[in-house]
């Protein structure tokens, strides 16, 4: 590594770019895509997502308009939304959600999942979330993961949803990671940090998922869990409630499955909990949790989510609340779809269409006197 590469980089930043370094000397596997240095499998293996699995995650956010001129993803930063964790501007965090929490300690074992993105391309290069239902898992400090995402990783708490932008010299440098990504490529990360584990408590961890019984042991504890937070919400109880059930989709979430058998069950609980979570985040007036939980649901148990009306029914809401009113119809439409005798989803597109006409009236008198000579 060039000496002039690492001027004016604060310490803490050199030691991880000095570690990361030297595992892509050392393991010339690694750092691409999945960033999983253990991996063995041919490098062309690496770029076998199928192409419609790869086009649901497609986000047109991530290019700007055409006379832009900007530097890469300049158009999603502005004055009050980021925060630049190096001093230098080389890795910026956009907090999209809040997590719980302590920040992931040093050394610490990382469970994430997370959509990477090149500059100006819409389709990820990178969704962990068709890798396989589990979050991927990073041990910090020792290389595994691209300098400026174990920068990023550091700042969050469980439960946080986090957008990196990480320029060339904390990730793939001048080398790029051919042919998908090109030599001093300004990289996009979108990083859900799912749990963390100190070194010793991954020992247990690892010992436990060799139980062949695992995840039915961790089903009930999921199950009782659930319960819990039901009788929480009842008692108006939400904040108690919200977190019996976040850490009910932690279990499910770390225990993965081994089966079909176990897969549909996993869903099953997964869309009860996202459902619920949706409910709970709206009586906080939360919207925009609740339109992350839909997103996460269909991510995660579309099986059964995509036929839960009251999920749909919740999402719309929330995006009304929000006044994206294009994307409320859909969602809302969803669920009058599933439930067409459904008198509270009736009355809701009633609202929508109502909260439509009138912020259309709003804009209209806005523009009128915004015309008009004083």
């Amino acid at each position: 590594m060039a000496d002039d590469d690492t001027t004016g980089l604060p310490p803490n930043v050199l030691n991880i770019l000095k570690t990361a370094s030297e595992e892509i000397l050392n393991k010339q596997d690694g750092y691409c895509f999945t960033v999983d240095n253990s991996s063995t499998d041919d490098a062309n293996d690496t770029f076998s997502y199928d192409a419609a699995e790869m086009a649901e995650f497609t986000n047109f956010d991530m290019i700007g308009e055409e006379d832009d001129n900007l530097e890469s993803f300049n158009h999603l930063i502005t004055d009050k939304n980021h925060e630049d964790l190096t001093g230098d501007r080389k890795v910026l965090k956009i907090l999209l959600e809040q997590g719980i929490g302590q920040v992931v300690p040093e050394n610490y074992v990382v469970f994430i999942h997370y959509i990477a993105y090149i500059s100006n391309l819409q389709e990820p290069f990178d969704v962990t979330y068709i890798q396989g239902r589990r979050p991927k898992r990073f041990t910090l400090g020792n290389g595994e993961l691209l300098p400026g995402l174990e920068i990023g990783i550091k700042t969050m708490t469980t439960g946080e949803n986090a957008r990196f932008i990480i320029k060339p010299e904390l990730a793939y440098r001048e080398f790029g990671c051919p042919p998908r990504i090109p030599p001093n490529a300004t990289i996009l990360f979108d990083v859900h940090l799912v749990s963390f584990l100190s070194p010793e408590s991954i020992l247990t961890f690892d010992r436990e998922n060799r139980d062949p019984n695992l995840f039915n042991k961790n089903l009930i504890q999921v199950k009782k869990l659930h319960l819990e937070a039901n009788e929480q919400f009842k008692l108006k109880n939400i904040e108690k409630a919200i977190f019996k059930y976040n850490r009910a989709l932690e279990l499910l979430h770390l225990a993965g499955c081994k089966n079909d058998n176990e897969e549909i069950e996993m869903m099953k609980y997964l869309n009860k909990l996202y459902t619920n979570l949706s409910l709970c985040y709206l009586k906080q007036c939360a919207f925009n949790k609740v339109c992350r939980m839909g997103i996460e649901a269909m991510k995660y148990s579309e099986r059964f989510s995509k036929r839960s009306a009251k999920l749909f029914f919740n999402w719309g809401k929330a995006l009304r609340l929000l006044k994206d009113f294009t994307e409320a119809k859909k969602k809302t439409q969803i669920a009058l779809k599933l439930e067409p005798q459904n008198e509270t989803i009736h009355n809701e597109i009633h609202k929508l269409e109502k909260d439509k006409e009138f912020h259309h009236n709003i804009e209209l008198i806005t523009f009128k006197d915004d015309n008009n000579p004083d």
